[in-house]
């Protein structure tokens, strides 16, 4: 009986390895991904918060970015991985986003969802599978779903990275999240992003998920490449080697004259990086706009990121620490009154 089972889990195992391998249409303009030529080349561009600003209320993806289709199309791009908030409403703009965007962009697109993207139903139900993995040539793309459990990777999901991780050969593994988890709780990064959306408590990257990359990276480069970027964000970029083939970055666009999406050029094994300027700008080396660089440059007085109140209010009521502690006061309170009651 054991056996069969062991039979079983493998079959079903085997069967998601070849849907997360193969899973190269997009499901958001339908354009499939070209494998990489007989030496490997092939391009990948980075981006996200495509919706824009905050504040916009037009539907349609940010300016800069439909301003820039024809330059995007013109880069022949492998694939354009979306860093999240592909929408501010998807709910609401999605029609619009097909016949702005979707309709005209010839690069296969694909998004590591953000926390305004999986408000609602349309993109769960139009848009799924939220997390899933892809190999071009010898090397892999992970795209992953940090709104799930509050920031932290488990069940289904983590044991998806693991396998995709653990069962690595190449060279390059694109990781992509909207969340930079792995800047939450650390005294280096944590204080950059102090404006993003983040776990409401401790996530589980460095006990969980660390360990994973630290032990690829011994043997393949590892990008991860985040999206969730308060406004005051002083360049649309950010670029850290955190150690030995293990970095960091960030990338996404507010509707702003900083905006920039990345491009990764991947020959041979190794990969070049270019920032691409949605508005004209003179963009220096990714590499630049490191740790150092966000330190001088970043504004002094936070933000006060107003849109997030009506996501924390709703992350806290729906979260089980509310309704413990809703229980716990119920609970004391009537405690408290019966003791009262006794004493008088």
């Amino acid at each position: 009986m054991i056996r069969i089972g062991k039979i079983v889990i493998g079959f079903f195992s085997a069967v998601m390895l070849v849907i997360n391998t193969s899973a190269q249409t997009s499901p958001f303009n339908d354009r499939a991904v070209v494998p990489a030529d007989s030496s490997g080349h092939f391009r990948l561009l980075f981006g996200g918060h495509f919706h824009g600003s905050s504040f916009g209320r037009s539907g349609y993806p940010a300016a800069t970015l439909l301003a820039n289709l024809d330059t995007i199309n013109a880069l022949n791009a492998t694939a354009l991985l979306s860093t999240g908030d592909l929408f501010l409403s998807a709910d609401k703009d999605s029609a619009r986003y097909v016949d702005s965007f979707f309709k005209k962009l010839n690069t296969p697109l694909f998004n590591a969802p953000g926390n305004h993207d999986v408000e609602g139903k349309v993109y769960l139900r139009s848009y799924g599978p939220t997390y899933t993995s892809f190999d071009i040539g010898p090397d892999r793309v992970i795209l992953l779903d940090t709104e799930l459990n509050n920031g932290n990777l488990e069940g289904e999901q983590f044991a998806m990275l693991q396998d995709r991780l653990e069962s690595f050969t190449g060279q390059n593994i694109f990781i992509v999240s909207h969340r930079p988890i792995w800047s939450e709780n650390n005294e280096r990064y944590a204080p950059l992003f102090a404006g993003n959306t983040r776990s409401a408590f401790s996530n589980n990257y460095m006990k969980d998920v660390y360990p994973l990359v630290k032990k690829v990276a011994g043997r393949a480069q590892v990008f991860w490449i985040s999206g969730s970027m308060a406004g005051m964000a002083p360049a649309s970029i950010f670029f850290q080697e955190h150690a030995p083939d293990i970095t960091y970055i960030q990338c996404a666009i507010r509707d702003e004259p900083r905006d920039a999406l990345l491009l990764a050029e991947v020959k041979n094994g190794t990969v070049e990086w270019k920032g691409i300027s949605l508005t004209g700008q003179t963009l220096a080396a990714p590499t630049t706009y490191n740790v150092d660089y966000w330190q001088a440059h970043q504004s002094k007085v936070p933000e006060f990121n107003w849109r997030l109140i009506p996501y924390l209010i709703r992350l806290a009521v729906t979260g089980p620490h509310f309704w413990f502690g809703v229980i716990v006061a119920l609970i004391s309170g009537w405690v408290i009154r019966r003791i009262l009651k006794r004493g008088f």
